[in-house]
Protein backbone atom coordinates (compact mmCIF):
# COMPACT_ATOMS: atom_id res chain seq x y z
CA UNK A 1 0.00 0.00 0.00
CA UNK A 2 1.61 3.59 -0.63
CA UNK A 3 2.17 5.60 2.02
CA UNK A 4 0.75 9.36 1.58
CA UNK A 5 2.55 11.79 3.06
CA UNK A 6 0.92 14.98 4.37
CA UNK A 7 1.95 18.46 4.63
CA UNK A 8 2.08 21.35 6.69
CA UNK A 9 -1.18 22.99 5.50
CA UNK A 10 -1.71 27.39 5.00
CA UNK A 11 -4.27 28.98 6.29
CA UNK A 12 -6.77 28.45 3.24
CA UNK A 13 -5.77 24.91 3.13
CA UNK A 14 -7.13 24.88 6.67
CA UNK A 15 -9.67 26.94 6.46
CA UNK A 16 -11.26 24.28 3.75
CA UNK A 17 -10.15 21.13 5.50
CA UNK A 18 -12.55 22.92 8.16
CA UNK A 19 -15.29 23.26 6.48
CA UNK A 20 -14.98 19.75 5.09
CA UNK A 21 -14.47 17.94 8.05
CA UNK A 22 -17.46 19.87 9.79
CA UNK A 23 -19.45 19.27 7.21
CA UNK A 24 -21.96 16.02 7.24
CA UNK A 25 -23.00 16.34 4.07
CA UNK A 26 -20.54 15.22 1.75
CA UNK A 27 -20.38 19.06 -0.07
CA UNK A 28 -19.33 19.41 -3.52
CA UNK A 29 -16.41 22.43 -3.90
CA UNK A 30 -19.09 25.13 -4.85
CA UNK A 31 -20.55 24.23 -1.71
CA UNK A 32 -17.17 24.40 0.27
CA UNK A 33 -16.61 27.55 -1.53
CA UNK A 34 -19.56 29.14 -0.62
CA UNK A 35 -18.80 28.12 2.93
CA UNK A 36 -14.69 29.57 2.78
CA UNK A 37 -15.80 32.71 1.36
CA UNK A 38 -17.17 33.40 4.75
CA UNK A 39 -14.86 33.10 6.47
CA UNK A 40 -11.50 33.56 3.30
CA UNK A 41 -13.39 36.09 1.54
CA UNK A 42 -10.18 36.73 -1.41
CA UNK A 43 -10.00 33.24 -1.76
CA UNK A 44 -11.28 31.89 -5.54
CA UNK A 45 -13.14 29.10 -6.61
CA UNK A 46 -9.97 27.98 -8.47
CA UNK A 47 -7.92 28.16 -5.34
CA UNK A 48 -10.48 25.65 -3.63
CA UNK A 49 -10.56 22.94 -6.28
CA UNK A 50 -7.13 23.05 -6.39
CA UNK A 51 -6.99 23.40 -2.31
CA UNK A 52 -9.47 20.03 -2.06
CA UNK A 53 -7.23 17.86 -4.96
CA UNK A 54 -4.44 18.49 -2.60
CA UNK A 55 -6.36 17.62 0.39
CA UNK A 56 -7.42 14.24 -1.13
CA UNK A 57 -3.72 13.52 -2.70
CA UNK A 58 -2.30 13.74 1.00
CA UNK A 59 -5.13 11.80 2.55
CA UNK A 60 -6.59 14.38 4.76
CA UNK A 61 -9.99 14.15 2.57
CA UNK A 62 -11.95 11.62 0.67
CA UNK A 63 -12.99 12.89 -2.71
CA UNK A 64 -16.17 10.84 -3.67
CA UNK A 65 -17.51 10.21 -6.96
CA UNK A 66 -19.27 12.57 -9.23
CA UNK A 67 -23.53 13.39 -9.07
CA UNK A 68 -24.82 15.67 -10.83
CA UNK A 69 -23.67 18.20 -9.14
CA UNK A 70 -19.96 17.42 -9.24
CA UNK A 71 -17.57 15.30 -7.13
CA UNK A 72 -18.44 15.34 -3.53
CA UNK A 73 -16.14 15.46 -0.32
CA UNK A 74 -16.23 13.33 2.76
CA UNK A 75 -13.77 14.28 6.10
CA UNK A 76 -14.22 10.84 6.96
CA UNK A 77 -11.07 9.18 5.57
CA UNK A 78 -11.79 5.96 6.92
CA UNK A 79 -13.27 2.67 4.43
CA UNK A 80 -17.16 3.21 4.96
CA UNK A 81 -20.13 2.97 2.69
CA UNK A 82 -22.60 5.51 1.78
CA UNK A 83 -26.41 5.63 0.89
CA UNK A 84 -27.71 7.47 -1.87
CA UNK A 85 -31.18 9.18 -1.90
CA UNK A 86 -33.01 8.44 -5.56
CA UNK A 87 -35.42 11.66 -4.50
CA UNK A 88 -33.53 14.47 -2.97
CA UNK A 89 -29.75 13.34 -3.89
CA UNK A 90 -28.83 13.48 -0.46
CA UNK A 91 -25.30 11.40 0.55
CA UNK A 92 -25.05 9.64 3.53
CA UNK A 93 -22.93 7.59 5.35
CA UNK A 94 -24.06 4.40 6.52
CA UNK A 95 -23.23 3.80 9.85
CA UNK A 96 -22.54 -0.09 10.02
CA UNK A 97 -19.86 -2.36 7.84
CA UNK A 98 -21.01 -3.64 4.96
CA UNK A 99 -19.09 -6.65 3.97
CA UNK A 100 -18.44 -8.31 0.85
CA UNK A 101 -16.29 -11.41 0.48
CA UNK A 102 -13.18 -11.12 -1.14
CA UNK A 103 -13.65 -13.61 -3.75
CA UNK A 104 -17.19 -11.67 -4.69
CA UNK A 105 -14.83 -8.32 -5.07
CA UNK A 106 -11.68 -9.94 -6.65
CA UNK A 107 -14.41 -12.08 -9.37
CA UNK A 108 -16.30 -8.70 -9.88
CA UNK A 109 -12.43 -6.47 -10.33
CA UNK A 110 -11.64 -9.32 -12.61
CA UNK A 111 -14.97 -8.66 -15.04
CA UNK A 112 -14.36 -5.63 -15.16
CA UNK A 113 -11.02 -6.01 -15.61
CA UNK A 114 -9.85 -3.80 -13.12
CA UNK A 115 -6.89 -4.52 -10.24
CA UNK A 116 -8.91 -4.20 -6.82
CA UNK A 117 -7.35 -1.38 -4.92
CA UNK A 118 -10.78 -0.68 -2.80
CA UNK A 119 -14.48 -1.03 -2.74
CA UNK A 120 -17.31 1.28 -1.37
CA UNK A 121 -20.92 0.21 -1.16
CA UNK A 122 -23.65 2.26 -2.11
CA UNK A 123 -26.98 1.82 -1.48
CA UNK A 124 -30.07 3.77 -3.44
CA UNK A 125 -33.64 4.58 -1.73
CA UNK A 126 -35.37 7.14 -0.15
CA UNK A 127 -33.69 9.04 2.97
CA UNK A 128 -36.01 9.46 5.69
CA UNK A 129 -37.05 13.12 4.79
CA UNK A 130 -38.56 12.19 1.77
CA UNK A 131 -40.15 9.06 2.66
CA UNK A 132 -42.04 10.64 5.41
CA UNK A 133 -43.04 12.97 2.62
CA UNK A 134 -44.23 10.29 0.10
CA UNK A 135 -46.32 8.12 3.06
Amino acid sequence: METITKTKLNSNAQAVLHIVLEAHNHPTALEIYEAVKTVRPNMGLASVYRILHSLAEQGYIREIGRDEEGNRYDGNTSRHDHAVCTNCGALLDVPVDVHVPADALEQAARAAGIELGSYEVRLYGLCPSCATRTE
